[in-house]
């Protein structure tokens, strides 16, 4: 972690675990990072708002006398690739806890298996031998007739409607043939219960020379963009309760094996007040549990590392392991949208994806000045999420034009459900390596061709909407 006294962006690390609870814990992630809660991420900001409120009393100057303290705000974002684990039975390292933790659960069907069985499939509904260990909701990976290696994501709504089968939305580009492969997959819905308990993570960046902490952070924006020149990535935001910040020093005196006190160079460099943290000295992790101006009380010999002397001047850092990480960015050359042309119908519109943004507010409400609180953040609750998706792709006429239409007036749809199509974004093929969406309702607002484009263009925004039972909201799917 040592290097120049500049801050190095190139060193850029991330951790995010999940918290105890809403207040910050002397315990493992949040009183240091944890090798096993390494994100990859491209760039990540991390900071907030120390305010102060001018006096209302005059004294005889024409500025304003600055002396009441306001309450501290938190706030954190990151970007980063989505990357499945390459294993369709192991979560991707934002799914552990960047998405469990932060508004979503989880539906793991990874573990299920099944064969298409006879020539009675459709484009959505598809016969199995088996449909023990599916559910309506499900994420699913169905085997296409083309190649032995590519799969289509999509939702389960139903099983065994009249016989042994899966019912899926939106539909497949294909009808399944004996033999292919149903793979469960896994999959995340918005949470309703997050504020229950309440669910919080506790957000470490580090590079070189320093660290940010924000604990007990809730976000409340996710946005994913599929296509373009990128492989997918992520994006997400939000609120937390605390900002620490941990910088680089040094020793200001020798110690041997044995002292438990150690002077440093610089007092504010454990953010004067953040103890239980833990940081390296050379090799030796030690945890400081009290500070006194320079002076630092610390427990020698933590996380498995051995007491050794160390001389006047060599620097103690904000402690910070290898992370662990597992997958690979998925290639944007692999990105499909489909598009059905009605709730039920069997017919798929497949778009070349050009490009695709979900973008989820989960309209977080925030319980602010609570008494006795030097931050402004106390807990939270759930307000009504918004969802919308952003959509460019291209085909031949017949379809691009007929997934114009359809989402201009979605004609097979009546009365309140029109202008409503479903549709999944999915990018990856292998199974393993396959990242996809699933918007079942999308209420299309604008819908515009680009008649200009080396192929003509089809653009659609708009609401991606649910039901009173939640049965249809947007699933992500890692397969």
């Amino acid at each position: 972690m040592t290097g120049p006294k500049v801050d190095i962006g190139r060193d850029l690390v991330a951790f995010v675990a999940a918290q105890s609870s809403f207040t910050l814990a002397d315990a493992a992630s949040e009183s240091y990072p944890e090798a096993v809660d390494a994100i990859r991420v491209i760039t990540a900001s991390a900071g907030g708002t120390i305010p102060v409120a001018p006096r209302e009393d005059k004294f005889g100057t024409a500025t304003a006398v600055p002396g009441i303290l306001q309450k501290r705000t938190a706030e954190g974002s990151l970007e980063g690739y989505v990357m499945p684990s390459g294993t369709v039975t192991t979560v991707s390292d934002i799914g552990a806890d960047l998405l469990i933790k932060g508004g979503w659960e989880v539906v793991d069907r990874s573990a299920t298996n099944q064969t298409v069985l006879g020539s009675g499939s459709s484009t959505i509904k598809v016969d199995l031998g088996s449909s023990t260990g599916f559910a309506a909701g499900d994420g699913v990976l169905v085997q296409t007739n083309d190649t032995a290696t590519r799969y289509e994501a999509r939702r389960i709504v139903a099983v065994d409607a009249g016989g042994t089968n899966i019912v899926v939305e939106p539909p497949l580009t294909f009808t399944p043939a004996d033999g292919k492969n149903v793979q469960g997959a896994i999959a995340y819905k918005p949470s309703d219960t997050r504020d229950s308990k309440p669910d919080s993570l506790c957000l470490w960046l580090a590079n070189n020379n320093s660290a940010d902490r924000i604990s007990s952070r809730c976000p409340d924006s996710y946005s994913f963009t599929v296509g373009g020149e990128d492989a997918a990535r992520f994006t997400v935001s939000g609120t937390g309760k605390r900002h620490d910040r941990l910088f680089q020093t040094t020793l200001d005196g020798g110690i041997n094996d044995a002292v438990t006190t150690i002077v440093v160079s610089n007092a504010l460099a454990s953010a004067g007040d953040a103890l239980n943290t833990y940081w390296l000295i050379e090799d030796e992790a030690v945890k400081v549990t009290a500070i006194s101006g320079t002076s630092w009380t610390v427990t020698r010999e933590v996380l498995s590392t051995t007491k050794d002397a160390h001389s006047d001047g060599v620097a103690i850092r904000p402690y910070r392991p290898t992370g662990t990480y597992a997958g690979s960015p998925v290639p944007s050359t692999s990105g499909q949208i489909v598009v059905s042309d009605g709730r039920g119908t069997t017919t798929a519109i497949d778009l070349q994806c050009n490009s695709a943004t979900l973008d989820c507010g989960f309209g977080t409400t925030y319980q602010e000045d609570v008494h006795g609180t030097a931050y402004k953040v106390a807990g939270y609750t759930m307000a009504q999420r918004e969802v919308r998706a952003t959509l460019s792709g291209w085909t031949f006429r017949t379809t691009s034009m007929a997934a114009a239409m359809h989402a201009w007036d979605a004609t097979s749809i009546s009365g309140s459900d029109s202008q409503q199509v479903g549709m999944v974004v999915q990018t990856g093929t292998v199974v393993g390596s396959i990242f996809a969406w699933v918007a079942p309702r999308m209420r299309t607002e604008d819908v515009s061709l680009d008649r200009g484009a080396e192929e003509v263009t089809l653009d659609l925004t708009g609401l991606c909407e649910g039901t009173s039972s939640g049965a249809d909201e947007i699933l992500l799917i890692f397969g």
